[in-house]
């Protein structure tokens, strides 16, 4: 879906862009976003009734999608991509919903189910009775586990619900242990459940299966070492989720060839910018001979880094391999810290693996513990040199 400018919406429903901007802040037009100084609306939006219009209350009802059973993980993401559709999401649980739907006078574009108990005939009920809120037109997606053996109630809903309403019930499967520790990018997630609702127009009983990208830890709290891929994707995952109580602290010894021009590390540089620009407190360290200084500062990435809110901050590898060489083994080919809690460490160049995730106490302490010794020998690259 493509979007289009206030001015250009002002030619198409020859109305001044300084009244539809009005209705882009009195939240009277679905999807508006602000970009910048610049609303966008979605292209093929109908313009807003007028409210003196006895006919307005009908036409301008909020479009609304009930999520019930979702955790907080998935709610963020979920939240962001289906508003930008210009939906509103109310969120819920089964037991709570389960005896006050008599009470609720709402009507909705769709259903998004989180199953708690394999589909059970309680479930089943729940949906049945929920659809009553919905109208042919709309959409239930059911997202469940991967189970040895899978209910066939979902199928019955979905034949059911189509003959006697008209609406359409597609299933997420979830390729994710429920009692393994695993990394799961839940945007992936939100991603198949917007397809699911919004774009199989005219399908039903469909069922897609998704891993949500999961990254295992092991039981010393380390993932396995990471193609090229999954790390990037899940350093991606981490970094988007930090705030302004985030703490990242970072090393790495700098080489001749560091930071390619990959799509990848051109991504990573950008989220580290948005981080920094969310607030998000960045401590940078980069170790290199004293003698390197003046042709690092010119290096692309580093002076974009120079001039951001990242605490950019410089080590002399010559002084401290002299003065604690242990720090030097210890940092290694370079790791990102985060809090006190994550480690994600880079590989050597060279081999099949891009780096692996920690979550194990003492590596995470052990990194923490050598980059306050090497602040120590710091200093800051933006005032210095």
């Amino acid at each position: 879906m493509g979007y289009l400018t206030a001015k250009q919406f002002s030619e198409i429903w020859g109305i001044t862009e300084r009244r539809i901007i009005k209705l882009c802040k009195e939240n009277r037009i679905n999807g508006a976003i602000k970009s910048g100084m610049v609303w966008e609306i979605p292209e093929g939006t109908v313009k807003p009734s007028d409210r003196r219009s006895s006919i307005y209350k009908y036409i301008n009802i909020p479009k609304r999608i009930m999520v019930v059973n979702a955790n907080q993980e998935i709610k963020e993401y979920l939240s962001e991509l289906i508003n930008k559709e210009g939906y509103i999401l109310e969120y819920g649980e089964v037991d709570e919903l389960r005896n006050n739907l008599d009470n609720i006078a709402k009507y909705y574009e769709g259903l998004i189910y989180f199953s708690i108990d394999n589909m059970s005939k309680s479930e089943e009920l729940f949906i049945t009775n929920f659809s009553k809120k919905l109208h042919s037109e709309t959409s239930i997606v059911i997202v469940d586990y991967k189970r040895s053996k899978r209910n066939e109630i979902e199928k019955k809903l979905a034949d059911k619900l189509k003959k006697e309403v008209g609406l359409k019930i597609n299933t997420l499967i979830l390729d994710i242990p429920k009692d393994k520790n695993c990394l799961i990018n839940y945007k992936e997630i939100a991603d198949d459940i917007l397809t699911l609702l919004l774009r199989f127009k005219n399908t039903t009983g469909t069922v897609i299966a998704t891993d949500g990208g999961k990254i295992e830890f092991d039981s010393n709290g380390r993932t396995e070492n990471l193609e090229l891929g999954k790390f990037y994707r899940a350093i991606n995952n981490y970094f988007k989720k930090l705030n302004k109580d985030s703490y990242l602290w970072c090393a790495s010894t700098m080489l001749e060839d560091e930071w390619t021009e990959l799509p990848q590390e051109m991504e990573f540089r950008l989220i580290n910018l948005e981080a920094a620009n969310r607030g998000v407190n960045i401590e940078r360290i980069f170790i290199f001979s004293k003698d390197k200084i003046k042709q690092f500062k010119e290096n692309k990435t580093l002076k974009i880094y120079i001039q951001s809110n990242i605490k950019t901050l410089y080590v002399d590898y010559d002084e401290v391999k002299e003065k604690n060489p242990k720090l030097l083994k210890i940092v290694a080919n370079g790791w990102d810290g985060i809090d006190k809690s994550t480690l994600i460490v880079d590989l050597p160049e060279g081999t099949k693996e891009r780096g692996y995730i920690s979550k194990n106490t003492k590596e995470v302490g052990e990194a923490y513990n050598c980059f306050k010794e090497l602040k120590k020998y710091s200093k800051n690259l933006k005032t210095n040199y």
